[in-house]
């Protein structure tokens, strides 16, 4: 099996025990600390693959990086992956849970990144003209990034339209050099 596939079985199963719980949206946020976790300190996945640190140790580290006083859901989840002897894979469940959350809660993630602050009517169309469905909720975030030199990227869910010109000028480039 393939570390997508397990990940996706085990965040699936996390999400609907953390829901029959009404824990979901604190497993959640959790999840998130998780996974930033994994990407300030790179040596907690190195631990988790080590197979002479103990279990009980592997379980205590990924509770304390989770927060301070995680649900039982958080406490359970890891507990149960551990033990599975799927420790190596947290750092994917904790991202593939944020994708079912926002799935189960029909939520989307919007980015937008452009050179200037983009006003609220511009941040309002563009949320109704990707939105149709009306009870759906959008996470939006607005960045400015000046590297960009001008244009937008949007980004919605897994779809990213690159439309700056920084990625313009670097296509002009590449195609000058192939020819």
């Amino acid at each position: 099996m393939n570390v997508g596939t397990i990940s996706t079985r085990y965040a699936k199963a996390i999400f609907q025990y953390a829901a029959g719980r009404g824990e979901e949206e604190r497993l959640h946020a959790e999840m998130k600390a998780l996974s930033e976790q994994f990407t300030a300190f790179p040596l907690l996945g190195k631990v988790l693959e080590d197979p002479t640190v103990p279990s009980a140790e592997k379980i205590n580290v990924l509770i304390t990086a989770a927060g301070k006083t995680p649900s039982d859901a958080c406490q359970q989840a890891v507990r149960l992956v551990i033990k599975n002897g799927r420790g190596h894979y947290m750092q994917h469940i904790a991202l593939v849970y944020d994708k079912v959350y926002r799935k189960e809660k029909n939520r989307t993630i919007i980015k937008l990144t452009t050179t200037e602050q983009a006003d609220i009517d511009m941040q309002k169309a563009l949320i109704d003209l990707v939105v149709k469905e009306k009870d759906k909720q959008v996470d939006f975030a607005a960045t400015i990034d000046e590297n960009i030199v001008g244009g937008f990227i949007l980004e919605i869910e897994d779809f990213r339209l690159d439309a700056s010109v920084k990625n313009q000028l670097n296509r002009l480039r590449l195609e000058l050099v192939n020819k």
